[in-house]
């Protein structure tokens, strides 16, 4: 019976020897010179930069800058379409406007001056009424005739006529004046402007 119990604890001291030599501590230890240890190398990576790549176009051709303005005007040929239909249109609106100004204008100078060239004593007569004064005055070969008009505004108007003394003759007329002198008569424009009653076709 005494040999029982020293033998078990015999087995229970080496157990604990056992379990003390594979303690984690000792299984830690650094290895000795006589054993080597295999480490596994880890591949390095290579760290990114700081600074963001530069990416440098390449100069373009001019036959692809061609190629891109053709397709833009393929693609708005209708927009450009309009706006040279509508610019054609004022240019011409514009071109007959001022020709018809300009004929209107011609229109009206040859009338004024068929107005002016026609003009006799019974024409003044019946394009602006009765004078306030008509005088006749004969200088041997030559009769003078003056007629006085008196608008409604303004200076009187004296418009001069002469003929010779032979009773077929036509009259001529001479000038037209302002009873002072002070307005210049002396255009088709400005007598019709003065007397606008003088644009008549009577």
């Amino acid at each position: 019976m005494d040999e029982t119990k020293l033998k078990e604890t015999t087995y229970s001291s080496e157990s604990v020897k056992t379990v003390t030599t594979e303690s984690p501590t000792e299984a830690t230890v650094a290895p000795g010179p006589s054993q080597s240890v295999t480490t596994a190398e880890v591949p390095t990576q290579p760290q990114p930069s700081r600074y963001s790549p530069v990416t440098v176009t390449p100069p373009r051709d001019a036959m692809s800058q061609l190629s891109d303005f053709a397709a833009f005007l393929k693609r708005t040929w209708r927009v450009w379409l309009i706006v040279v239909g509508a610019l054609l249109a004022f240019i011409l609106a514009v071109t007959l406007l001022q020709r018809l100004t300009e004929m209107a204008q011609k229109a009206e100078q040859r009338r004024y001056e068929r107005a002016i060239a026609s003009l006799t004593p019974e024409h003044l007569i019946a394009r602006c009424g009765q004078p306030a004064e008509d005088m006749t005055k004969e200088v041997f070969p030559v009769v003078m005739r003056t007629i006085r008009y008196q608008p409604r505004s303004g200076e009187p108007f004296l418009f001069t006529f002469s003929r010779t003394a032979e009773q077929k003759s036509d009259w001529v007329f001479l000038s037209m004046k302002d009873e002072n002198g002070a307005r210049s008569l002396d255009t088709v424009d400005s007598k019709i402007v003065a007397l606008p009653c003088l644009d008549s076709a009577k």
